[in-house]
């Protein structure tokens, strides 16, 4: 059995979800574990767009103290989640987040990587930091000027940088308030199954789904990976076949989003063409 990857285009993978651009929320927010968890207890799961932004702006469920705060809340929530159901990265989130509750702060994080360009670079320099060893803040302000001299400000790489070692520690990557150490993750079986959905989501097949941002970033090693994703199969989350090495994965519950947002992506694609380039 041959499972090959389809590498898709960006106009398709932002239709999926997937941000590419190079900038991100962490700039100034963290992945805003309470707000998520308030704004999911208060609108459905199959809520438009709207129906999450009355939440934020009219109910004012989240407590904010002012319009001007709440505007920015829901900007940077719809910029780290989504919050659409046509949105496939987001439908899955919800997807796992409804069946799941121990994963929910794995899932906010792997949600965030994909659609957080800077959370994504960055992440790998603090996973390879040795466990039980100290996460220093500057060390990772050294890593964004490295990748992007002279892009950010002092004052802005300090925020990415305190923002991303925030957010790793409500995922639990990392411990403590001021002092960070890093931990070893045990993810959670609707997180392994969310991971696996966004490399396949993104066109990764075979053992390229465990090479991916999303199951690298769960911190464990490929046999537990793959035993977490035949626990979501057994629990209908998702199918996952394996003969010898070769793994396949499918998830028939959020395959119809993505099928209608490939559409999106391939309409898009071609109404960008030239006249003359269209047949």
């Amino acid at each position: 059995m041959r499972v090959k990857s389809q590498m898709y285009d960006q106009i398709t993978l932002e239709k999926f979800g997937f941000k590419t651009r190079q900038s991100g929320a962490h700039v100034s927010r963290t992945i805003m574990l309470d707000e998520l968890y308030a704004l999911f207890e208060q609108v459905g799961i199959d809520a438009l767009p709207a129906a999450y932004q009355a939440a934020v702006l009219e109910q004012n469920c989240l407590a904010k103290r002012s319009g001007r705060t709440r505007q920015l809340t829901a900007r940077h929530l719809v910029e780290l989640y989504g919050l659409d159901p046509a949105n496939p990265v987001h439908a899955g989130l919800r997807f796992f987040w409804s069946r799941d509750k121990a994963a929910r702060p794995q899932l906010a994080l792997l949600a965030a990587v994909a659609r957080d360009n800077l959370l994504r670079i960055l992440l790998p320099t603090i996973l390879a930091k040795p466990l039980e060893t100290p996460v220093l803040r500057e060390q990772l302000e050294e890593r964004v000027e490295t990748l992007w001299p002279k892009r950010f400000s002092p004052a802005t790489r300090k925020s990415l940088a305190q923002n991303i070692n925030s957010s790793l520690t409500k995922a639990g990557h990392l411990s403590g308030r001021v002092s960070k150490i890093r931990q070893q993750l045990k993810p959670a079986i609707g997180a392994a199954a969310y991971a696996f959905y966004l490399a396949w989501l993104q066109g990764s097949r075979g053992e390229l789904l465990l090479q991916s941002a999303y199951c690298q970033a769960l911190d464990v090693g490929n046999d537990e990976l793959l035993e977490l994703a035949a626990q979501a199969s057994a629990r209908g989350w998702m199918v996952m076949r394996r003969v010898d090495n070769v793994v396949d994965v499918d998830f028939p519950a959020l395959a119809p989003v993505a099928a209608k947002a490939m559409q999106a992506g391939q309409d898009a694609a071609f109404n960008r063409k030239l006249p003359y380039e269209q047949g």
